[in-house]
C-alpha cells in the first residue's frame, strides 16, 4: 500500500506543478497586455524586448510576493 500512496504524490506532484507553469503564462501574458496598453496610454512605444523584461519583472514580483506570507 505504500507504493501505491508514492505513485498518487507523484502524480498529484506533476499535475500541480503544471497548473503552477500555466498559471504563471497566463499571469505573465495578462501582464505583458498591461504593459503595452499602459505605455500606449502614456504615448510610449517601447521595443518587444523591454515590454517583455517588464512584464517578467512584474510577474516575478507578483508569484515571490504570494508566496511569501507572514
Amino acid at each position: 500500500m505504500g507504493s501505491m500512496s508514492d505513485i498518487k504524490a507523484i502524480g498529484f506532484t506533476i499535475v500541480a506543478s503544471a497548473l503552477l507553469i500555466i498559471l504563471g503564462l497566463v499571469y505573465f501574458m495578462i501582464n505583458l497586455w498591461i504593459v503595452k496598453v499602459g505605455s500606449g496610454l502614456l504615448g510610449f512605444a517601447p521595443t518587444s524586448d523591454w515590454a517583455i523584461l517588464a512584464a517578467a519583472l512584474l510577474t516575478v514580483g507578483g508569484v515571490v510576493g504570494s508566496t511569501i506570507k507572514k
